[in-house]
């Protein structure tokens, strides 16, 4: 048969080998030749990544032909003035996702009107501009889907009402500034958002009863918008309270509630008052995956609790012994446990692993003491997929190769902690 060049196989077959390429990969491979550099500008080659822009107005035009071939979907800005974002809005029509990784200024969101089809909106910094003029521009966006407003103050009840007109939201974070949110306005909106599945909340010291109001069917209220039906119950599956001095959720909040399948606790206090976690195991006959993050020790008490959690991360926490082996017992098809950060316990019980958690695909023990036995041991968790053992001081070169020979490769090991997988342009 007659050798084939490389350069001879179908586009397809290129497209494929080169998803496998880093972004600077590609760039090299896009400077060789006009073929390759058209078949690397193939929109399949970019639908998954994110432009990161630190800043707008050095690029030309040519720049922007070329992002607009690839149908760039998501961007990451940092700094930018109003008319760089109308240019950024013009240049890529298909953008469907915006983060702001800087502190937002003035009237820039009028920057994003063109952008009629956006769906994800992420702002990390609101604390200079007002909530009103936050709102008022949100409001254009009637096909947005994920929604996060970060270090927000939030003046009156009003302006937050206006989120009922963005009945497509799927995805709400709303942590204020001060760690305040008005609960009669969010108790308003959760109420009248049909398709809302998650919910995060930086909440500071809301007491108990101020945060259940929020998750309880709402009475009469004046809003700032046309009035939007009331749903009877509310169908969030994963729910995130952050920065909360709250102890725990009325009886009735946990009813409206019982459609969880995520609930995120990090940098909370008083988790053992009122038996907070064991109550939202008992309450949440739906929940899969709990995160306890940076929160104080971890530390339910040992009675028997039907459990059919799969996912569970204790980060940065204590966490003794004693705990492990409960959970052990309590949720017997753990398939990820993430220990990353966190202490109380021994070598001992980690090297016990494979007995008491013989499901677990997933394993998280970055900046924890693991020694070179204990990894060893962890070969014989047959259904390990990851293990991450970055920032661990003890663990040789050799150790590591003598895992992999033992798992035969099966296992991902993460041996340094990722950065955010952003892809970048190449250009």
């Amino acid at each position: 048969m007659p050798v084939i060049q490389w350069l001879q196989l179908p586009q397809e077959v290129l497209l494929l080998i080169f998803t496998y390429l880093s972004p600077a990969e590609k760039a090299n491979v896009r400077a060789t030749c006009t073929y390759l550099r058209n078949l690397v500008d193939h929109p399949s080659l970019w639908k998954n990544s994110t432009i990161v822009f630190k800043s707008i107005g050095i690029f030309n035009a040519k720049f922007w032909d070329t992002l607009q071939a690839r149908k760039i979907c998501s961007v990451e800005v940092s700094k930018v003035t109003l008319k760089q974002f109308k240019k950024m809005a013009s240049s890529l029509p298909d953008i469907t996702s915006v983060r702001m990784d800087s502190c937002l200024k003035g009237e820039i969101l009028q920057g994003l009107r063109p952008l009629s089809n956006l769906k994800q909106l992420h702002l990390t910094d609101c604390s200079n501009v007002t909530d009103h003029d936050i709102f008022t521009e949100i409001v254009f966006f009637q096909h947005l889907t994920h929604l996060s407003l970060c270090k927000v103050t939030f003046s009156s009840v009003l302006p937050l009402t206006s989120i009922v007109l963005l009945q497509n939201l799927y995805s709400l974070s709303l942590h204020s500034k001060e760690g305040i949110v008005p609960e009669r306005a969010l108790q308003y909106i959760l109420f009248r958002l049909p398709k809302l599945r998650e919910l995060s909340l930086a909440i500071g010291n809301m007491n108990k009863w101020k945060l259940s109001l929020c998750f309880n069917v709402p009475d009469n209220f004046v809003s700032a918008v046309e009035e939007q039906p009331c749903i009877p119950r509310l169908q969030l599956q994963k729910l995130e309270l952050m920065n909360s001095g709250c102890a725990s959720l009325s009886t009735n909040a946990f009813d409206q509630l019982s459609t969880l399948k995520s609930v995120c606790l990090r940098h909370y206090k008083y988790l053992q008052h009122e038996d907070f976690i064991e109550t939202i195991l008992l309450k949440l006959p739906n929940l899969t995956e709990l995160k306890i993050e940076w929160a104080e020790p971890f530390k339910p008490f040992m009675g028997p609790i039907s459990s059919k959690l799969e996912n569970l991360s204790v980060m940065g926490t204590k966490i003794s012994d004693a705990t492990l082996v409960w959970i052990a017992k309590s949720a017997r098809q753990l398939k990820s446990l993430n220990l990353s950060f966190s202490h109380g316990y021994d070598d001992d019980i980690v090297k016990r692993f494979p007995l008491l958690f013989p499901h677990l695909q997933k394993l998280y023990l970055s900046n924890t003491r693991l020694t070179e036995e204990a990894l060893i041991v962890l070969a014989n968790l047959y259904s390990l997929r990851v293990l991450d053992v970055s920032n661990n001081l003890h663990l040789t070169p050799e150790a590591i190769l003598a895992f992999r020979k033992i798992t035969c490769n099966r296992v991902g090991l993460i041996l340094e902690r990722p950065m955010e997988s952003v892809n970048y342009c190449c250009w």
